[in-house]
């Protein structure tokens, strides 16, 4: 991934000089600069013409791809504070959200400035301005690096609920045969399966749901967050590997994530003293990618587009917790653990830890190569698991060399419930609840690794083989776990 333009956030000044008021037929008479002070704007106080110009604006409107290319971030954010609130509208409705225009239009702003830019931004906004942006474009405010989970949530969920309603509309008039009602089916059951998995309360974990990033054409790129991202202590990000999509797995990927929520939770308490209170957690179904299916898996293409967005979804935590920074964790599975390594191993971000399930191979060949924490990367390969070990895509992150903590996965007893812990045996089965391997996902995650089960990486020891024997691997098997992908 190349380097962000790093430049220093630029403002609104409330109060303009004359010299910088609109001109006659609504064209600015002197251009916005990039050196002004950052303030919030005041209601009816004279403002810079603002016909989003800098935003890539024709005639107030967004012309499409093509605009890309003509935004600039700094002066952006300026116009976008000072526009009227028709303006707002105008350009809004102009994002059209069924081409993905809004989502292509925040990832260029965030990328064109810094997620930091968009959170210092934001917060001079008062809370009218806030609002307006929300309603005027909210696939742009849900989607932008630096914006509060909080309110992400709240636009996405509002261009969640516009979608669904503007397709079922079509669906009814298609019906009585005054539109036609083709590719949107599909759309819609997707859009429908997000609406799906915000639904709380699901597996039993009445944690607030966030719906932290949202990409309505179909196939789809989404996010969901099960605990506050905006307060918690840890975070915990769920990086999926091949044949996972939006409308096939979402609420599946976001009830494995409310699975290790509360057994975060749990140990939480369970591990509280009298001195150290118990942490709180968000774990994110995180399917900000689109994932290989079986004629295209061979190569990195999509796990390299994957990692820019995971780079921009881990430094726009970064930069809404300022401050109050948590322990952020990556879990990547599959075709994901790859994705993860290449984000990782480019330094752009730092996470407290990553741990990989069933990978196919680490782009670096040591897990010191990765911007993570020392002792702070974690592997796991089940028995029967055809992909962990194969090395298919570079060095196996279970090998001595490697320098990970190779986890147990193969069952054992909670020494905090004497309960049984199940066995994890083939490759869809990680995060299966009660098992071992979720028992250790939830300690990892809340930063007691160390009481995880597993080997600690001896660079002395004799290299051990972690692949798993293909003999043991029946037919069936593999047609299971491809149905349940």
């Amino acid at each position: 991934m190349t380097g962000h333009t790093h430049s220093a956030i630029v403002a609104v000044n409330a109060d303009v000089t004359p010299e910088s008021a609109p001109a006659a037929g609504g064209a600015s008479a002197t251009p916005v600069t990039s050196d002004i002070t950052l303030q919030a704007p005041v209601e009816g106080a004279p403002v810079h013409s603002s016909t989003l110009v800098a935003c890539g604006a024709a005639h107030g409107r967004y012309p499409g791809a093509s605009a890309a290319a003509s935004i600039h971030a700094d002066d952006c954010l300026v116009q976008l504070a000072e526009a009227s609130t028709s303006q707002l509208d105008r350009f809004g409705a102009s994002l059209h959200d069924d081409t993905a225009q809004d989502v292509d239009f925040a990832t260029v702003v965030s990328e064109e400035g810094t997620p930091v830019q968009v959170s210092d931004w934001w917060s001079t906004l008062g809370p009218e301005r806030q609002n307006a942006l929300v309603h005027a474009m909210p696939g742009v405010v849900g989607n932008l690096e630096g914006v509060p989970y909080t309110t992400r949530d709240t636009a996405n969920r509002l261009t969640l609920h516009r979608a669904i309603d503007e397709i079922t509309h079509v669906q009814t008039l298609a019906k009585v045969g005054l539109a036609l009602f083709g590719g949107d089916a599909r759309r819609l059951t997707m859009l429908q399966q997000i609406s799906l998995a915000l639904q709380r309360g699901r597996e039993n974990d009445d944690a607030r749901r966030q719906l932290i990033s949202l990409d309505t054409v179909f196939p789809g790129r989404a996010a969901v967050s099960v605990g506050d991202l905006d307060t918690a202590d840890n975070v915990t990000l769920m990086v999926p590997g091949m044949l996972y999509t939006v409308s096939n797995q979402i609420t599946f990927w976001t009830d494995r994530a409310a699975d290790l929520h509360s057994e975060q939770d749990f140990y939480s308490n369970a591990l509280a003293t009298s001195t150290t209170a118990p942490t709180t957690s968000a774990t994110v179904a995180w399917m900000g990618y689109r994932t290989p299916g079986l004629t295209n898996f061979m190569t990195l293409n999509l796990a390299r587009a994957g990692a820019v967005h995971l780079e921009d979804a881990v430094e726009g935590l970064d930069a809404d917790r300022r401050g109050d920074a948590p322990r952020v964790n990556i879990i990547a599975h599959s075709y994901g653990s790859t994705t993860a390594t290449i984000a990782l191993s480019n330094h752009t971000i730092h996470v407290d830890s990553l741990t990989v399930l069933g990978s196919p191979g680490s782009v670096v060949p040591r897990a010191s190569d990765l911007a993570v924490a020392k002792g702070g990367v974690y592997a796991a390969a089940a028995a029967l698991d055809p992909v962990a070990g194969s090395g298919f895509f570079g060095v196996d992150p279970g090998s001595t060399a490697f320098g990970a903590t190779l986890l147990d996965v193969a069952g054992g007893t909670d020494p905090f419930t004497e309960q049984a812990l199940s066995p994890t045996f083939v490759h869809n089965s990680y995060f299966w609840p009660g098992t071992e391997s979720v028992h250790n996902l939830a300690l990892i995650g809340i930063g007691h690794g160390a009481l995880a089960g597993g080997r600690v990486p001896d660079p002395n020891a004799p290299e051990q083989a972690t692949s798993p024997s293909l003999a043991f691997v029946r037919p069936q098997d593999v047609s299971r776990e491809l149905q349940t992908a």
